[in-house]
């Protein structure tokens, strides 16, 4: 009787040892197994919770009631970890060096002023009737920036005018335009000139010189020429203006020797 008491405490052991064990391999068996515990139930390594299985303390339990040591692994979770960031994140445990702030600058900045024209004319003398002056403004932003200091972005919050700027007024003069134009239409004439009479002595010389082929004129030698250097010889008695003066020149001498011989 005794032995077969024993017998069963044996047996019973076993019994209860063996469900323990598979008990505890049962949790996340088919999910590769037990990773950590999360609201009271045991997360598996494939990131699924299982079916059966919870945890609390230090250790689990299944649905049959079952326990067994709870193995606890640490899951990082990054981001930033500063409380002074906009983008604190209570749950990271780990830095990911994605901390932003946000800071507040107050800066000055300069206006321009602007010029007035007064009345329609656009061209002439200038006159300056009032003088521009520069403004000045106080400028607030708001400024994003890295760990590192960096900016990433601004916006401005606030203006405030300080110094008014002061528009230049000016305007122009169209008695004096007028007088530029008769003065420049006279330089453009006075200029024109001398390319006029050249032009008109050399049409004299070339008359000239065709009816009185004889008549020792510069223009009637580069005639004689027969190479293409007469045509060159043409260019540079044009251009040069002095052999047409001296043509013209001979021309009248010439013509009034002429006349003398008439008489």
């Amino acid at each position: 009787m005794k032995k077969v008491v024993i017998f069963l405490l044996v047996v019973f052991s076993l019994f209860v040892g063996v469900s323990s064990v598979s008990a505890g391999r049962g949790c996340c068996s088919h999910h590769g197994g037990q990773s950590y515990c999360s609201n009271g139930r045991w997360v598996c390594r494939d990131g699924t919770y299982s079916p059966s299985c919870t945890c609390g303390g230090g250790y689990s339990s299944n649905s049959r009631g079952s326990t067994t040591a709870k193995t606890t692994t640490v899951r990082q979770v990054y981001g930033c970890m500063d409380n002074g960031a906009i983008n604190y994140n209570a749950n990271a445990n780990a830095s990911d060096g994605t901390c932003r702030y946000e800071k507040k600058e107050t800066i000055k900045e300069t206006i321009y002023y602007d010029t007035k024209i007064e009345g329609n004319n656009t061209i002439g003398n200038k006159k300056v009737l009032q003088s521009g002056k520069n403004g000045e403004k106080q400028v607030v932003v708001k400024k994003i920036v890295d760990e590192g200091g960096s900016e990433i972005s601004r916006e401005t919050i606030s203006e405030t005018i300080l110094i008014e700027p002061v528009n230049e007024i000016v305007k122009y003069d169209i008695k004096t335009t007028k007088k530029l134009v008769i003065n420049s239409n006279e330089e453009e004439n006075s200029s024109s000139t001398p390319l006029i009479v050249t032009i008109i002595f050399l049409i004299i010389n070339v008359i000239y010189g065709n009816k009185n082929k004889e008549t020792k004129l510069i223009i009637n030698e580069i005639k004689k020429v027969d190479s293409r250097i007469k045509y060159i010889l043409y260019i540079l008695y044009f251009i040069f203006v002095i052999p047409v003066f001296v043509d013209i020149v001979l021309v009248i001498l010439d013509f009034i020797k002429r006349r003398k011989a008439c008489f």
